[in-house]
């Protein structure tokens, strides 16, 4: 049947035309594949405390023992911290995997190293014993110097020798060439009331500072009787009773307690009539026995 009917149509189809089975529909196109990983990306940055050592990091804990920069997880400038990370094979190329983690941090012992740091009064630079900075304290009788990144200079007081700007004075109490130790000064200063200076030697002499209104006489301690002071008014005026060298000048008496401004009376006794004179006074505004 299908045959006359291709028959019948060559009679009324033009030329050119077939009579064959028509073509099937293309076929869609298949999906595009996924794109590749970007091997530039940032690499995550490490958590620094969370207690998990993670790539970059040193040292570890939650919290971070004090000598771990809690920041970075990198020990701090003075400290040292254990245990150290485990090495990363970087053979395999495989990614450092985080792992729990918990560091001991000590601090360095930095004295002797020349520098004052935090916690040391001084830092000589070495390790002797009583040369003025013995484990990075000051010695007893010592004064020390710090100026930064260098290291303490110190001087001892009571060697006989003054050492300025350290010392105001040194009578030389700890040397056995002088063996001296004067009240006015201690500790290698000097002392209210008093006065210190070069002696012949190297050592201070001290001697009781006149017109302070600190009278000084021979019955204190360490004044001589070369030294000490008649009387001591609060001033260095003549005429007053008590002279500018602190002597009690002539007709007149100075009293007053010991340490303290000496009082001063002038022109006491008796007239030509035999009358009493009353005198004057001065206190120069100082206490002082005489």
């Amino acid at each position: 049947m299908r045959s006359f009917l291709c028959l019948a149509l060559l009679v009324v189809v033009p030329l050119g035309v077939s009579c064959t089975g028509g073509t099937g529909g293309t076929g869609g196109n298949g999906g595009n594949g996924g794109n590749g990983g970007n091997g530039d990306e940032t690499p995550v940055e490490p958590d620094c405390g969370n207690g998990m050592l993670e790539e970059g990091e040193v040292c570890e804990g939650m919290p971070t023992p004090m000598g771990c920069n809690p920041n970075t997880c990198q020990v701090q400038q003075g400290w040292v911290c254990s245990p150290e990370p485990p090495s990363i094979d970087g053979e395999t190329g495989d990614a450092f995997e985080p792992i729990p983690f918990e560091s001991t941090c000590d601090q360095l012992d930095t004295c002797g190293d020349g520098e004052v740091d935090p916690g040391e009064d001084c830092d000589d630079g070495d390790s002797t014993v009583g040369d003025g900075c013995s484990n990075c304290t000051v010695d007893p009788l010592w004064t020390c110097m710090n100026e930064p990144g260098m290291a303490s200079d110190c001087r001892q007081c009571g060697d006989g020798f003054l050492d300025a700007p350290f010392e105001e004075c040194d009578d030389g109490e700890e040397s056995n060439v002088t063996g001296m130790d004067t009240p006015g000064c201690e500790a290698c200063m000097v002392q209210a009331g008093w006065t210190c200076f070069q002696g012949v030697e190297n050592y201070s002499l001290c001697a009781p500072l006149c017109g302070d209104g600190m009278w000084f006489d021979s019955s204190v301690g360490g004044v001589n009787l070369g030294s000490a002071e008649g009387c001591d008014d609060g001033n260095l005026i003549p005429g007053d009773g008590c002279s500018g060298t602190c002597d009690v000048e002539p007709g007149c008496e100075c009293s007053g307690p010991v340490e303290g401004m000496s009082t001063c009376m002038c022109g006491m006794g008796t007239d030509d009539t035999g009358g009493d004179s009353s005198g004057s006074s001065d206190s120069g505004g100082s206490t002082s026995t005489g």
